[in-house]
C-alpha cells in the first residue's frame, strides 16, 4: 500500500463552519497574549529555519524510529487544554477549546482530538511523522492572511510537497502510519507568518466512511 496522498478539502459545511469560527473569534479576541505564554517565543530566524529545512528532515528520516514522532520545537500559544482541577490560566480560551473539539468530535463522528494549535506570526511547527499516534487525519487550519504553509515528504517522488494556506478556513485530509507501516509515514511540517489556528482529529477507519466525510465538508448546507 502507497501513502496516502494529503487531500485537500473545500469547506462549505455552514455547520462545520459555525462550529469552528465560534472558537476562531475567541482565540482571536486580542487578549489572549495576556493570559496564555507562547511556547518557543524566542525561537526566530535561523535557528527556527534549522527545524523546518531540508537538512532537519532528513536528519529525522534517517534516525528511523529513534524519532519518536512527535515534534520536537513548536512555536504556538501553550495551554489551550485543561490539565487538571485548579487550572484556570486562560480558562476563557480553554472551554472555547474543549467545546470545539466536543462539538467536532460528534460532527465527524472520529476517534478523538489530535492537536489544538495557535500559531501567532513565525510560529511553526518541526519536521515530525506522528508514527507514535497513527491514524487517518483531519487537520483543519484557519489563517488570517494564508501567508503560510504546510508541507509534507513524498515517499514515492522522494520530494517535499507544499500545500499553501489559504485566508480563512481550510482542510486537509491524509493518514499518518506507523513504523510498521514505512511505506505510509508521513513526515510534515508547518510555518505561519500571520495568525493560524490548527485543530486536528483522528478516524479509527476510512474507506467509505472517509469519503462520506469529504463529501459533508464540502457540501453547502
Amino acid at each position: 500500500m502507497a501513502q496516502v496522498e494529503v487531500r485537500d478539502i473545500k469547506l462549505r459545511n455552514t455547520e462545520f463552519l459555525d462550529i469552528v469560527n465560534e472558537y476562531k473569534d475567541v482565540l482571536m479576541d486580542g487578549d489572549i497574549h495576556n493570559h496564555l505564554k507562547v511556547q518557543g517565543e524566542d525561537l526566530t530566524g535561523k535557528y527556527a529555519d534549522a527545524f523546518l529545512s531540508d537538512q532537519y528532515l532528513q536528519e529525522i528520516i534517517k534516525m528511523g524510529r529513534a524519532h519518536d514522532g512527535f515534534p520536537k520545537m513548536l512555536k504556538g500559544y501553550r495551554g489551550l487544554k485543561h490539565e487538571g482541577h485548579g487550572d484556570t490560566n486562560g480558562k476563557k480560551y480553554k472551554d472555547a477549546s474543549a467545546r470545539c473539539n466536543k462539538k467536532l468530535i460528534e460532527f465527524f463522528s472520529c476517534r478523538n482530538n489530535a492537536l489544538n494549535a495557535f500559531y501567532p506570526p513565525e510560529g511553526f511547527i518541526s519536521w515530525h511523522n506522528n508514527a507514535n499516534a497513527p491514524g487517518y487525519n483531519i487537520i483543519c487550519t484557519w489563517s488570517e492572511t494564508g501567508d503560510g504553509w504546510f508541507d509534507y515528504w513524498d515517499l514515492a517522488k522522494q520530494e517535499r510537497v507544499r500545500v499553501p494556506d489559504v485566508k480563512g478556513w481550510q482542510a486537509k485530509m491524509t493518514y499518518f502510519g506507523p513504523y510498521d507501516q514505512p511505506d505510509k509515514l508521513c513526515y510534515h511540517a508547518a510555518y505561519t507568518k500571520c495568525n493560524r489556528i490548527t485543530v486536528a482529529f483522528v478516524f479509527a477507519e476510512a474507506d467509505n466512511f472517509w469519503q462520506e466525510v469529504i463529501e459533508d465538508l464540502e457540501t453547502e448546507c
